[in-house]
């Protein structure tokens, strides 16, 4: 009973301490996000003196986030859902070969392993010689690089999913495409689910491939939009922590309302 206690105790002391380590920078955003920048400058600890929302306003209309959020919603909606269509079918394919699946897997951590840095420059030039210096451009890059651990977290989930199954929707009559789409996708809807949220996360919060590819205002995204505020000499930290403050409200509801089935996956892949 006494180490029963301890290990609780342990456990409950390191959570609390990543819980403070995740959440106080968030505090500290809220916080300043209300305050003027002499207040932040001052002492970003203490509460606003009054609640300055025209923080919001002056960081919206600057920082043009209307333009911001909308392309940052298209590059991560394009994004995800292109990881999904491209990678389930790819994870499906390698959950049932047998032969190579091991080379295969190491490919693709091997290219999960690569620094974005080592790629960035010769895409650069490859994509602004073809034209693709725009936010399709930017969605296909991002799609490349987020393929190779998608597929191996989507392939943990489809390899457990009994054959017999398919070989009845065979006997039935249904093709390949069939059974994918029909049997094997319902079935394994978390982990879809939970792929498709980490890419829409990845591609709202990214901000080197956006900002490396994308010149044209009418293109940027928010995070790209918000980067722009600041001067080669100052920076409005009033008005960037607001927008900050804007464009993560967004996921926060959505990672909220799918928190469940988000967990849920991430589970079931690590146990399958």
């Amino acid at each position: 009973m006494r180490s029963r206690a301890f290990r609780n105790i342990s456990s409950w002391i390191v959570l609390l301490i990543l819980a403070f380590y995740a959440l106080v920078p968030i505090f500290l955003l809220f916080l300043n996000a209300f305050k003027t920048r002499g207040e932040i400058f001052s002492n970003p600890w203490s509460l606003p003196k009054a609640f300055a929302f025209t923080n919001f306003k002056n960081a919206w209309r600057n920082a043009d986030l209307r333009v911001g959020l909308l392309n940052s919603l298209k590059f991560a909606v394009l994004s995800s859902v292109m990881v999904v269509l491209i990678g389930g079918p790819a994870a499906y394919v390698l959950s049932r070969t047998v032969h190579s699946t091991s080379r295969i897997m190491l490919f693709l951590l091997f290219c999960n392993t690569l620094p974005l840095f080592v790629l960035l420059i010769p895409l650069f030039v490859w994509f602004r010689k073809l034209g693709l210096d725009n936010i399709f451009g930017v969605v296909i890059i991002t799609v490349g690089l987020s393929l190779p651990f998608s597929m191996m977290l989507l392939r943990s989930f489809l390899v457990t999913i009994p054959r017999e199954l398919e070989e009845a929707a065979s006997l039935d009559g249904a093709n390949g495409w069939q059974i994918f789409w029909r049997i094997i996708f319902p079935i394994a809807s978390p982990g879809f689910l939970t792929v498709g949220l980490m890419n829409f996360l990845g591609g709202w919060n990214a901000f080197t491939i956006p900002v490396t590819f994308l010149s044209d205002p009418e293109q940027q995204t928010a995070i790209v939009r918000i980067y722009t505020l600041s001067g080669q000499y100052t920076a409005p930290w009033e008005q960037i922590f607001a927008a900050i403050v804007i464009m993560i409200l967004p996921l926060l509801v959505l990672f909220l309302s799918l928190q469940r089935y988000f967990v849920k996956g991430l589970i079931g892949g690590a146990f399958k």
